[in-house]
């Protein structure tokens, strides 16, 4: 089967001739047939993408979960199949692949939110607005490993608690909460093991959502999610379900993906072996840069 390597150039910036190389030279060990597409803008990767709607074949995004994310949302329905090199500064789904899938080609769940489909993990609350804020996460002055911990610092210190009501399985909870995310995958902000129990084909999402905090208690709560200990937390709720939905009095910010929305409202549904992903961790370590 044919391989699409789809590198935004714009995102890797200088690493782009370098990881070109290396794809090159890899793939022609695993005898892969390949072309690989290189986009200079936003408008190129949105335009080039629907070249293949009608295809066959292994579209790989370079780049973080963005990327991925792009990829997904144009091609959803078609008979492509998703891969990935993960670069940059979020690779939370490469990450959870890394830890619970085997080589080979998966049927793999998808979240829809409105008229858009995530792969991995939306938020809504204090973590989207530090996914949403450029002034960190692309900031090309702070280490890459450093953006969202960064952000978490700023916004730990200015964030105020959005009022949200959330509605699932027949249960509504109307309050301030610090942070709401739906997980279709274990990570999020870098290595935040948000959601260790979800998994990528288990027909369900899981919703977590903190209490309003004060600042000790919500610092508290942000360090233990790097071990998954905030699980035992009083203040955090859990559902595990198909359909939620999410909405507040006023327009709030959400991330999904790495990609920002603002609504009122967000349906989100699950849907089951909604794409198929092939992972190859060998292929993967060969190109990636360190």
């Amino acid at each position: 089967m044919k391989y699409i390597y789809y590198i935004n150039r714009f995102k890797l910036l200088k690493h782009t001739d370098q990881i070109i190389k290396r794809l090159e030279k890899v793939s022609a060990e695993f005898n892969r047939d390949y072309e690989i597409v290189v986009n200079d803008s936003v408008e190129d990767a949105k335009n080039n993408i629907k070249k293949f709607k009608d295809t066959e074949y292994i579209i790989t995004a370079v780049g973080g979960d963005g990327s991925i994310n792009l990829v997904l949302n144009n091609l959803i329905g078609t008979k492509n199949i998703i891969s990935f090199v993960p670069h940059g500064t979020g690779n939370d789904f490469c990450r959870a692949c890394f830890e619970n899938m085997e080589n080979g080609i998966h049927d793999v769940d998808i979240i829809r939110i409105n008229d858009r489909y995530f792969i991995n993990v939306a938020c809504f609350g204090i973590d989207a607005d530090i996914a949403n804020d450029d002034n960190f996460i692309h900031n090309r002055f702070i280490p890459e490993s450093m953006r969202y911990n960064a952000g978490v610092v700023y916004y730990f210190l200015t964030y105020k608690a959005r009022k949200m009501k959330i509605e699932c399985d027949g249960e509504t909870i109307d309050q301030d909460f610090t942070t709401v995310v739906a997980a279709n995958s274990q990570y999020y902000g870098g290595g935040y093991r948000v959601a260790p129990e979800s998994l990528i084909d288990d027909g369900q999402m899981e919703v977590y959502a903190v209490d309003k905090l004060n600042k000790i208690k919500m610092a508290s709560i942000i360090l233990s999610m790097k071990d998954a200990s905030h699980l035992n937390n009083p203040a955090l709720k859990v559902f595990k379900t198909k359909k939620a939905v999410i909405s507040s009095d006023k327009p709030i910010r959400a991330n999904f993906d790495g990609e920002p929305l603002e609504a009122d409202r967000f349906e989100l549904e699950i849907i089951p072996k909604g794409f198929k992903v092939e992972f190859n961790k060998d292929f993967i370590n060969r190109v990636k840069l360190k």
